[in-house]
């Protein structure tokens, strides 16, 4: 995202899922890797197709997220894999003898079958060279382990996709499964999930990521800059200051919310942060009356916004008064336009 040549949001950020801070679109890398997964898969689930013994390229991220993603339930153990695959409870050799593991030659890996180790202890032979302590101890808990394991002849290998309920292979989830372990966007069902026109949530969500070209980020790159709040003339300009910090703002949220019943959740003088004032706030609600104040949330933050342009760019004095009419005639427009909150707000049975 760019504006006159500086980056808003970086791609890579974009590209996430909503629920991890981004847009939810598709990184053209990270799903064509998602897609060639499917291969391993059909590779792994269907080994009579005509093509599943051909050497297919594919990127060791790949190999290294598939083996991580499928685990097994033995059957005859003809289609699982002894020395790598996850069929020991959910755990590979790997996990469970490491050592003992590095000294098997990498062509045994690849090919020595569930169902032909088993046969008459078969893996014993592809261990070549001596046994070091850590490898023999390595060795002797693997014997253990595999004194209880029974095939089940007639019966195929059951391969099971760890992150989609059915268990099975799926784009959509493996390309979610590539972003596993990243930090959950808190932000996220308040900005996505709350009935608002696309530009305002889209502007709500540069606000969660502070992105707004506000006085105390132009000033940080070194562009020119309003030197106080061209709202209330009293302080640095932030997004958080412009949003709740304000004296324009607190007043314009005072009465806008007023004109709803909701007067008693409008911002204090002790709240500092946009995001932190809109949780607390909401943890009060729920139902309809929630869906109401998080779109009125939105709306309010979205004129706040566009006054605070005219100010800047239109030369305008600040004036609650037009705001608040403004954002009264947007309102209305939201309700015909499908948010049901809105009407309940607005509805003749709306809390005073």
């Amino acid at each position: 995202m760019h504006l006159g040549g500086h980056c808003l949001i970086a791609w890579l950020k974009v590209c996430r899922p909503k629920e991890l801070g981004g847009l939810g679109i598709s990184d053209l890398k990270t799903l064509g890797w998602s897609l060639r997964m499917r291969w391993v898969w059909l590779q792994k689930t269907e080994p009579n197709r005509p093509w599943a013994d051909f050497n297919i390229h594919v990127p060791d991220q790949i190999k290294a997220f598939f083996a991580a993603a499928v685990y097994s339930e033995v059957g005859d153990g003809a289609t699982t894999l002894f020395w790598t695959d996850r069929w020991l409870h959910g755990q590979s050799i790997a996990d469970l003898a490491p050592r003992l593991l590095e000294i098997i030659p990498v062509w045994r890996r690849r090919k020595r079958t569930v169902q032909q180790a088993l046969v008459n202890h078969a893996w014993v032979s592809d261990i070549l060279g001596g046994l070091p302590v850590g490898v023999l101890i390595d060795y002797l808990r693997l014997w253990d382990i595999l004194a209880n394991i029974q095939l089940q002849p007639g019966i195929e290998d059951k391969h099971i996709w760890r992150f989609s309920t059915s268990g099975q292979y799926s784009a959509k989830t493996a390309y979610e499964g590539l972003f596993l372990g990243s930090t959950i966007f808190s932000s996220w069902e308040k900005i996505w999930k709350t009935w608002a026109p696309g530009k305002c949530s889209f502007f709500m969500w540069l606000v969660a990521h502070e992105r707004c070209w506000t006085a105390d980020r132009l000033e940080r790159r070194a562009l020119p800059h309003p030197e106080s709040c061209p709202m209330c003339d009293q302080a640095p300009e932030s997004i958080n200051h412009l949003l709740v910090g304000c004296a324009f703002a607190r007043e314009f949220w005072f009465h806008f919310f007023s004109q709803v019943g909701l007067r008693t959740f409008s911002p204090q003088f002790s709240d500092t942060s946009f995001f932190d004032w809109w949780e607390r706030a909401s943890n009060d609600i729920s139902g309809l009356l929630l869906q109401g104040f998080n779109s009125l949330t939105i709306l309010g933050a979205w004129t706040i916004w566009t006054q605070r342009n005219r100010c800047v760019f239109d030369g305008a004095s600040p004036d609650v008064a037009r705001a608040l009419t403004l954002a009264s005639e947007e309102r209305k427009l939201w309700s015909m336009s499908g948010a049901q909150g809105i009407s309940f707000l607005i509805a003749p049975t709306s809390v005073d």
